[in-house]
């Protein structure tokens, strides 16, 4: 019993606090994702890093909100990612360096690939589009450094590779490649919600 804290009741009043449910905490059901949603969840990830550090880059006030959680949650073990927002720099030409953007859009093109074999989606229209997607992001970082998008890094590391503000606006503006693609795949989470035996 603890000493309730609501106004208007006497001092002497007690008010009851709910038992915690019994039982091992183990044995309590947990929340399981599937393989679609976790890589769903990675690929949100990595969009939001690509695009807060583009926004923070061109507005850097206020301070950008912080990902880390979702990034432990994901259990990516690169810290350095967490610096994204606020190591983006803006050049008087209006070109973004984003740290990183070479490992984040290899990340962001191989959970494409995952998310179309985890969905079945090898050989469909829906499938295409994901690897036309894949493609077009490639192109982008091509364009700012070429070569770039096929020695792209497995491991961060830190550069200036400035792209052009009308490049990263294809790609992170909501109408553009990135939210093009995040509404692919939460029509395919959608489907999967659906599909008998989910």
């Amino acid at each position: 019993m603890i000493k309730s804290t609501l106004p208007g009741n006497p001092e002497g009043h007690f008010q009851s606090i709910p038992s915690p449910r019994s039982g091992r905490f183990e044995d309590h059901p947990r929340p399981v994702y599937s393989p679609l949603e976790l890589h769903v969840r990675r690929l949100r990830y990595f969009m939001d890093l690509l695009e807060s550090g583009y926004r923070y880059a061109l507005l850097s006030d206020p301070l950008p909100f912080s990902q880390r959680p979702e990034r432990i949650a994901l259990g990516i073990d690169l810290p350095e990612l967490d610096t994204v927002p606020l190591w983006s720099v803006k050049r008087a030409d209006g070109a973004v360096a984003i740290p990183f953007v070479e490992f984040i859009v290899r990340q962001i093109c191989r959970t494409l690939e995952a998310i179309a074999d985890e969905a079945g989606l090898t050989g469909s229209a829906a499938g295409e589009e994901l690897i036309l997607a894949r493609g077009t992001l490639r192109r982008v970082l091509d364009q700012g450094s070429p070569g770039s998008a096929t020695a792209a890094p497995d491991l961060p590391r830190l550069g200036d590779l400035f792209l052009s503000r009308d490049l990263l606006e294809e790609v992170c503006c909501p109408e553009g490649l990135l939210g093009a693609i995040a509404a692919q795949c939460e029509a395919l989470l959608a489907a999967e919600l659906v599909r008998p035996g989910h």
